[in-house]
């Protein structure tokens, strides 16, 4: 577990925990949440711009925060997400596809409202198994201090 005390700025952070997409799931999803048929329809999915079947983007920002919270050696002591910024997806995200990712604190500082916190900033990035960007974000979170701060 990382507290706001072990937060480096500059340190670049690869989780050891890793995300296997699979069909079943990419379906789930976006039947539940983004019902577009190269989420829900294999077949459908075949002749969309995609050529098959793809992760919906709440689908991916929910792999990318399961990555972080699966590693308990690098997890965060994360007590509020305060925002996100410049999401992106790179690349399509399919069925087999096995995520990592790894992050960079930009920025970090002791909150003024909470003396056993601190506001952490990172730029965080997600990879395919072929090590290829598949999405990008940027936020800010309260973390806590090992000992009051």
């Amino acid at each position: 577990m990382k507290y706001f005390e072990d937060q480096e700025i500059g340190v670049l952070i690869t989780f050891n925990s890793q995300y296997d997409v699979t069909e079943e799931e990419i379906i789930e999803i976006g039947n539940r949440f983004d019902s577009q048929p190269f989420h829900t329809d294999p077949v459908a999915a075949k002749e969309s711009i995609f050529g098959g079947l793809v992760a919906s983007s709440v689908h991916i920002f929910a792999m990318f925060v399961a990555i972080s919270d699966r590693d308990g050696e690098n997890k965060s002591a994360a007590v509020s997400a305060l925002g996100f910024s410049n999401m992106q997806m790179r690349a399509s995200v399919r069925a087999g596809d096995t995520l990592y990712s790894r992050y960079k604190v930009t920025n970090k500082r002791l909150s003024n409202s909470r003396p056993d916190m601190g506001i952490v900033e990172v730029s965080s990035e997600m990879f395919n198994q072929n090590d290829e960007v598949v999405f990008v974000a940027s936020n800010a979170y309260l973390c806590k201090c090992r000992d009051a701060c």
